[in-house]
């Protein structure tokens, strides 16, 4: 029930002026710990063999994630907002959480496709897990990367995301114009 409602809370918790505040890192680094949690207590559970009664990893797991990616976000949180510029902690943690989610879709794939030839099932959920923690990894590299691009380049945190498509004038070789369409965009 507490990871529905942080979930919930990890999109809708924003500031008036709509910019990211320190608990909205919280949030995103509690959802983003928890996944990996969980991903990293299975990995530990099914060691032996999975069986049914190996779930209790699954939980310390997923709990000791959320409290360290909340204390994380929230550290990450602070510092971001006491800097002059918007910093990197929101490319990070919304590329982690991306990641994660890429890498359960691509892992499940990959787990469900050994599961065919090896008739066993667990491999979906070690193929999803493998690509929770890969996904969360990339994520972070991604994410301090795009961060320290926008940050240099002194992009506006506007905290929102806008997508546009319009039509703008081209000239051509010979001088004429042509009108064309064009997709915009900024996050």
């Amino acid at each position: 029930m507490a990871a529905l409602v942080a979930c919930g809370l990890a999109g809708t918790a924003r500031a008036d002026d709509d910019k990211p505040t320190v608990f909205t890192f919280a949030y995103q680094g509690l959802v983003v710990g928890a996944g990996a949690g969980l991903a990293g207590g299975y990995l530990v559970a099914r060691d032996g063999g999975w069986k049914s009664s190996d779930w209790k990893p699954l939980v310390y797991g997923a709990g000791i994630g959320a409290l360290v990616g909340s204390g994380v976000g929230l550290t990450l949180g602070i510092v971001d907002v006491t800097q002059d510029k918007p910093g990197r902690t929101r490319y990070v943690l919304r590329d982690m959480a991306l990641g994660e989610g890429f890498g359960a879709t691509v892992g499940g794939i990959a787990g469900a496709l050994a599961a065919i030839s090896t008739k066993k099932p667990e491999h979906i959920l070690l193929g999803a897990s493998i690509g929770v923690l890969s996904g969360a990894v990339l994520g972070a590299v991604f994410g301090f990367v795009e961060g320290r691009h926008a940050r240099s380049h002194g992009a506006p945190d506007t905290g929102s995301q806008h997508l546009a498509l319009s039509v703008v004038p081209v000239v051509e070789a010979g001088g004429k114009l042509a009108y064309l369409p064009a997709l915009s965009g900024r996050y």
